[in-house]
């Protein structure tokens, strides 16, 4: 290698540098322009994504002969029934197990005070205060004109994503072929298999989740519901939720479930562990595999760095967006392996 292909590479490197430098320097200037901007495109975004992550299924559901109008329908129509269903019959179950909880919880924790003398007065002030929150909403309309009033601004924009949304999924098969002719116009072959590749896997990853999110919460559910676990409704729900963080999501559903048992009685505490010993292995040896047979190949270390990664870097949102990025990412990598490898070669000698 030269000295002066080892100078241009310093100079490249000394340059960047100093862009970063720069850029760090000026961020109280163009930073609160860029997180404006960022306000302005999320909810536009999150629409996009739900159109997305929704296509596939519209497209199912055309080649079974529906017109692409009729199967935007059929899919509004699933999606407001499913949250007519959880306003109206599983929120009232679910706050009735709630309420139930933290009662429980309080008077578990005057016992174990009193038995052990151990001052846990502040564990059981934040569980009173929750309890008289919970009490207030007694009646369940009440309850929900007293969260829509406190969450004007997220129902707004809930709506608004919403409608969106249904714009981008009527016009996603326009926007996929544009993106589509816009990489074959410029005559790069490669890139435009790099994104074809990169739309594959991420839609594999949104349809096995959304799939696999809406077997956790009737699998949870039913199984808890079976040993006559009182909270089996509010288990499926943290079941499908925290289905979108690997591992831990389910980890952490698994020990709350023991720990609610554990207040009930030592009878379904036994019963309790038993299931979250068997669901695991069931979910991870024949649920799992079926639903993402043909998903993303992904180590299991890859997935525990790429959330702790996440987490560290962005919090909750970080660990929600973790896996799909590090799906971008593997991807990225794996396709262009052979031509990073050889730069990497060509810069060693």
């Amino acid at each position: 290698m030269s000295d002066k292909s080892i100078n241009l590479k310093l100079i490249n490197f000394a340059l960047l540098a100093f862009i970063l430098w720069v850029l760090f320097l000026t961020y109280p200037f163009w930073g609160g322009l860029i997180s404006k901007i960022i306000s302005v495109l999320t909810p536009f975004i999150i629409s996009f994504a739900i159109a997305y992550a929704l296509y596939p299924f519209l497209v199912k559901l055309q080649k079974k002969g529906l017109p692409k109008m009729v199967g935007i329908g059929v899919l509004i129509t699933i999606i407001i029934g499913g949250l007519s269903a959880i306003f109206y019959v599983l929120i009232p179950i679910l706050y009735e197990q709630i309420k139930s909880l933290v009662t429980l919880s309080i008077d578990a924790i005057k016992n174990l005070s009193a038995d052990y003398n151990i001052d846990l007065s502040f564990i059981q002030d934040k569980l009173t205060n929750l309890d008289s929150l919970t009490s207030q909403f007694s009646d369940i309309s009440n309850f929900g004109l007293d969260l829509i009033t406190s969450s004007i601004t997220f129902l707004i924009m809930s709506i608004v994503c919403f409608i969106i949304s249904i714009y981008f999924l009527n016009e996603m098969g326009k926007i996929r072929a544009w993106i589509k002719r816009l990489l074959k116009r410029r005559k790069n072959d490669k890139r435009f298999k790099y994104v074809k590749e990169l739309d594959n896997q991420i839609s594999k990853y949104f349809g096995g989740l959304e799939i696999f999110m809406l077997i956790q919460f009737f699998e949870y559910s039913l199984a808890f519901a079976l040993i006559g676990h009182p909270y089996f409704l509010l288990i499926g729900i943290l079941a499908s939720v925290t289905t979108v963080i690997p591992y831990f999501g389910g980890i952490f559903t698994n020990i709350l479930a023991v720990i609610m048992a554990a207040l009930v009685s030592p009878t379904l505490f036994i019963y309790t562990l038993i299931l979250v010993f068997i669901l695991p292995i069931f979910d991870g040896y024949v649920l799992t595999p079926k639903v993402y047979s043909d998903s993303n190949d992904m180590h299991p270390l890859a997935i525990i760095f790429s959330v702790f990664a996440g987490s560290t870097l962005a919090g909750l949102t970080g660990i929600i967006i973790a896996l799909p990025t590090a799906i971008i990412l593997i991807c990225t990598y794996r396709f262009y392996e052979k031509e990073i490898l050889s730069k990497i070669k060509d810069y060693n000698d």
